[in-house]
């Protein structure tokens, strides 16, 4: 897959590929443990090596290691990389409807392999189908037609590969029961994370009291509602000033009234100010 996804990946960090859902990383400078927001994604590596630190667990993904994140999460990436040896990935969005769609499509879901895990990102071992098949995505992205005609249903090969093997319960749940609910409600704050949201009417989305909707939100996450929107602010923030946003615009875009406020959140988040990173360039993550 190294070769795939280098032939795509020319520019460090994130590039963008002919499916609107899939993107491609190639970084070559490595980093110590940075806060960094996962998208819901499942992650194949080319090469290289990369370590996502939740709470008290580090998950490695190299190219023997996939990596599934079944919400977006905000997380420490560190990233091993050299220009001699990069780290090249490929990132492919879970899209919902088409879990939905494989799920209802099996007449009886395999025995889990191992305990359904209330955690949303899970590790495992590469296995040579899901390589291969994550090799022919790269190569339909290289041509307009093929993307169109072959890059949906690769995916989908892809998912049901995921769904087919250790953790494939923990991604079933997605589509169901209290992960799928707050699943939606982590879906909601990403697409509306400058909005002011109560933690009532989090729970009541959720349809869960408030006690619980924390109990299951922090097993899920590592972290409670409140902390988890402020580094989705953050790290969107972040974002925005890599793409040559200033300090101000990017404080009033995430939701903040007041710059100076931003501005102590943003050092304590980070280490530094953000103006550190007003003029930086873009860096890849996941």
């Amino acid at each position: 897959m190294a070769v795939g996804i280098a032939a795509l990946a020319r520019h460090e960090g994130c590039n963008s590929t002919r499916y609107a859902g899939v993107v491609v990383y190639r970084v070559t400078v490595a980093e110590p443990p940075t806060p960094t927001l996962y998208p819901a994604s499942l992650i194949l590596v080319g090469a290289g090596e990369k370590h996502a630190i939740l709470g008290d667990e580090t998950f490695v993904y190299n190219a023997g290691y996939y990596l599934v994140v079944t919400s977006p999460l905000p997380m420490l990436c560190r990233t091993i990389a050299s220009v001699d040896e990069p780290v090249l990935t490929v990132v492919v969005e879970i899209e919902l409807a088409l879990l939905r769609e494989l799920l209802l499509e099996e007449d009886e879901p395999p025995a889990p392999q191992l305990a359904r895990s209330s955690r949303s990102v899970l590790r495992a071992p590469l296995p040579r189908d899901l390589e291969d098949a994550g090799a022919r995505l790269l190569a339909c992205l290289t041509d307009e037609r093929r993307t169109r005609a072959l890059a949906r249903q690769t995916i989908r090969e892809m998912l049901f590969l995921v769904l087919d093997g250790p953790y494939g319960d923990s991604l079933r749940a997605l589509a169901e029961g209290p992960t799928s609910q707050l699943a939606h409600v982590i879906r909601h704050m990403n697409a509306r994370f400058a909005e002011r949201m109560s933690i009532g009417d989090l729970a009541q989305m959720a349809h869960m009291s408030v006690p619980t909707f924390h109990q299951h939100f922090k097993s899920m996450t590592g972290t409670s509602p409140l902390q988890y929107m402020k580094a989705l602010r953050l790290t969107r923030a972040r974002q925005m000033l890599h793409a040559g946003g200033t300090v101000k615009t990017a404080a009033h875009d995430v939701g903040y009234e007041s710059e100076s406020q931003f501005s102590r959140e943003y050092r304590r988040f980070f280490g530094s100010p953000p103006s550190a990173d007003a003029h930086a360039a873009p860096r890849g993550r996941s």
